[in-house]
């Protein structure tokens, strides 16, 4: 039965050889022919822990005009900053009075905007006007009193009010 497989193996690539006589090297047949892709792909399993490290190896990336941005090691959030809360609390209260001082100057704004129609209008529109920018002003000072509570909270350790 050996035989009769070397038989037709030699026979095959005596055909090969006559059809490509480039295609031998140092007596063993090397093929030109296109190898036909699998029909499904293969699976390939790795040992725990050794996968990514071949994947590596075998896929390098490829090389690409885009800009690369740092893979997530990079990305994380820091870690907290020292700060001491006299700091904190100048900055939220800066914050807070910018709010305040900047309603204030646009309820003035659109006060002298709205105020050249007749008298009866303008007392109508005067109310509407600041009754919408004295809610604004309102929410903002009760805003900076809950962030300002915050700090105080954090600043003894209070994270979550039950």
């Amino acid at each position: 039965m050996d035989t009769t497989v070397n038989f037709v193996c030699e026979s095959l690539s005596s055909n090969e050889s006559k059809q490509n006589p480039q295609s031998t090297t140092e007596g063993h047949e090397v093929s030109k022919r296109p190898v036909p892709p699998p029909s499904r792909p293969f699976r390939v399993y790795h040992a725990p822990g050794q996968a990514k490290a071949k994947e590596a190896k075998e896929h390098p990336p490829p090389p690409s005009h885009e800009v690369l941005y740092p893979l997530p090691p990079f990305r994380q959030t820091p870690g907290p900053i020292q700060a001491s809360q006299t700091y904190l609390r100048t900055l939220v209260l800066e914050r807070w009075d910018a709010e305040i001082r900047r309603c204030h100057e646009a309820c003035k704004v659109q006060l002298l905007e709205h105020m050249q129609g007749p008298a009866t209008h303008q007392a109508f529109m005067w109310e509407q006007i600041a009754g919408r920018w004295n809610a604004e002003k309102k929410w903002c000072e009760e805003a900076r009193k809950v962030q300002l509570l915050e700090l105080l909270l954090v600043a003894h350790g209070i994270s979550t009010l039950v």
